[in-house]
């Protein structure tokens, strides 16, 4: 008999001595279930029930919070689970039973902003977003959404807080979700632009990783550099990327803000998928000229926008026009060298188009 069977098996009992009366054997036998699965919401209920009817109404409190806050964990696994199948109707659906169960779970509501903005319902999911910072005043991952979502006005750039949250949740699992999942590009795509620059010469170059994450691009442009510097806010990521030996020095910053006091200047800046959570670029543009060598290079990607300026999209990324990229890059005196348009990864199974850019200063 299955573990599974045996504890349907004790339930059923538990339940048939609860209903003649005999409430300490059935106590006895949930007590039992509870043994071997502390998670079974029907044992934790049971033993509720039995402790009400003995008048221990602060133990059944307990029992009954107990088995309410399993039975919402239950339902937002099976709605995490939708979710990443992008069934999202079935998750919308497991999150609101969560959320009829105990009405501010916090995860429950944070699953139903994602679900509706992953199908574009904007409007219903600000209103998630916003019951979520009800809730959690000044979170940094809610306002932000709140403005992707439009219901805030769009700031020049992303907050600290937000990175760092974000980065930070997505560190453990961040290289196989991009590399398995997500067919991750920009750090091929930025090899290939250096070698193709480069046309086959050997290089020593001095390379800083802004927003070096998990080390990604810095493992991909090892072998056309003398040193290499990584930037990035989130401590959990610098770990990972810790661990793979690439960088000379890493170092726990705001981009922005190591460019404005940095000491050092490099041969070659490199920003993969860093500048996407910057909108206005003027003064990211004004920084940068300040740590590249003469005749340096500046090698970052953005995600296209056909219309004029940038935006904060519904992923929580901005997005910026090619005419924009270069009103900014003018007024700091850097030359275009290319521009490309490249897949730079999957979502949701379809491409995600981007530009791929080289500056010279």
């Amino acid at each position: 008999m299955s573990t599974d069977s045996f504890v349907f098996s004790w339930i059923s009992q538990a339940e048939e001595l609860f209903k003649k009366g005999s409430l300490e054997k059935a106590d006895n036998i949930f007590a039992k279930v509870l043994k071997r699965d502390k998670k079974c919401v029907a044992a934790l209920n049971g033993r509720g029930r039995i402790s009400e009817a003995l008048g221990f109404n602060d133990r059944a409190t307990e029992f009954f919070q107990k088995a309410n806050e399993q039975e919402v964990s239950n339902y937002c696994f099976e709605a995490e689970k939708a979710s990443e199948e992008a069934s999202y109707q079935d998750a919308i659906e497991c999150y609101k039973n969560a959320l009829n169960i105990i009405d501010d779970n916090l995860d429950a509501i944070w699953g139903l902003a994602e679900c509706y903005a992953s199908i574009e319902e904007t409007k219903t999911a600000a209103r998630w977003y916003q019951r979520y910072l009800d809730l959690e005043p000044e979170e940094p991952e809610a306002m932000h959404m709140l403005s992707a979502m439009g219901a805030l006005q769009t700031p020049d750039r992303a907050s600290e807080g937000y990175i760092k949250i974000l980065f930070d949740r997505f560190a453990p699992d961040f290289d196989e979700l991009l590399k398995n999942d997500l067919d991750y590009r920009v750090p091929t795509l930025i090899y290939n632009t250096i070698e193709h620059y480069l046309n086959s010469q050997k290089a020593n170059l001095e390379i800083l990783d802004l927003g070096c994450g998990t080390g990604l691009c810095g493992e991909a442009v090892k072998q056309f550099s003398s040193r290499i510097d990584g930037v990035d806010l989130s401590v959990q990521m610098l770990k990972k990327a810790k661990q793979k030996l690439v960088y000379n020095n890493l170092i726990n910053s705001d981009v922005l803000s190591y460019l404005k006091s940095a000491n050092r200047t490099y041969d070659i800046v490199l920003a993969a998928d860093v500048f996407v959570y910057f909108g206005a670029l003027e003064a990211l543009f004004s920084s940068l000229k300040k740590v590249v060598k003469p005749r340096g290079l500046i090698l970052f990607s953005l995600e296209i926008q056909r219309s004029s300026g940038f935006s904060l999209t519904s992923s929580g990324r901005y997005s910026h026009s090619r005419p924009y990229v270069r009103k900014a890059a003018d007024q700091v005196g850097f030359t275009e060298i290319l521009v490309k348009s490249e897949t730079l990864r999957l979502e949701y199974g379809e491409p995600v188009w981007g530009d791929i850019w080289l500056y010279q200063k």
